[in-house]
């Protein structure tokens, strides 16, 4: 095992010598970064792009991918991913030097904001429930419930995105609130499959089958909501008053 981990190790460290041979000792068009920056810790900026936003060096830069990145233009302005990549930059110093520098968690770099603050592994940043809602109002329900499994398969377990169950139940609330009771009450019911014990799954149910005007399922899912529920017995009971009125 040892042997293997060693021979791990030293194929690690040959790619990487080899795409560090790859990159050119000295640096042209640099914005953001200090002209005379180094190679080995501009290298250290990128690989710490790559992996906040689990992409690769074409992903900014003019080249193709799995080609040796000798053959890329760095210097090349044309990709808008480098140019937003530099006003990212710019803000995150801004934020750490401008505000979070005033707390005395900066001091010891334990309070600063990085690329994978918000990126999380992904291109995009955005919440589960805003990428779902977009997607059912470009491409409907069915693709909206196969992207939602793909990206639960994908990142179910990670931090990229927030797969807990009050995620579902803010989508279910946004749809039913624009009338969308069936794209509504699908998530919603997806929400119960994952956290059949949920109180919060339970609850956001019933709240939809409510908007819809179904009494009887609401009721009866505020009552599941219940069985899970037992600090919210107050509220719940006064939901359950008012539909049985």
């Amino acid at each position: 095992m040892l042997a293997k981990f060693r021979i791990l190790i030293l194929i690690i460290s040959f790619i990487f010598s080899v795409a560090n041979a790859q990159i050119p000792d000295t640096f042209t068009n640099l914005k953001v970064l200090p002209k005379d920056i180094t190679k080995e810790k501009l290298v250290d900026i990128m690989k710490s792009f790559t992996s906040s936003l689990g992409v690769r060096c074409n992903f900014c830069h003019v080249g193709e991918d799995g080609q040796p990145l000798r053959t890329f233009d760095f210097q090349s302005d044309t990709k808008t991913a480098k140019l937003k990549a530099r006003t990212m930059m710019e803000m995150t110093h801004n934020i750490n030097s401008d505000y979070l520098s005033r707390f005395s968690d900066y001091q010891d770099n334990t309070l600063q904001v990085k690329c994978v603050t918000c990126h999380r592994g992904i291109p995009k940043p955005e919440p589960l429930e805003d990428v779902i809602y977009e997607k059912i109002k470009s491409d409907g329900l069915d693709e909206a419930i196969s992207d939602y499994n793909n990206l639960y398969k994908k990142y179910y377990g990670g931090s990229a995105y927030d797969f807990r169950d009050h995620t579902l139940v803010g989508l279910a609330e946004k749809l039913a609130e624009e009338k969308m009771y069936e794209e509504a009450l699908a998530f919603a019911k997806i929400n119960v499959e994952k956290y059949p014990e949920s109180g919060v799954a339970y609850f956001g149910l019933a709240e939809t089958y409510e908007s819809k005007g179904d009494k009887e399922n609401a009721i009866k899912n505020y009552n599941k909501a219940l069985e899970f529920m037992p600090n919210g017995n107050d509220f719940i009971k006064k939901k359950l008053d008012e539909l049985l009125k």
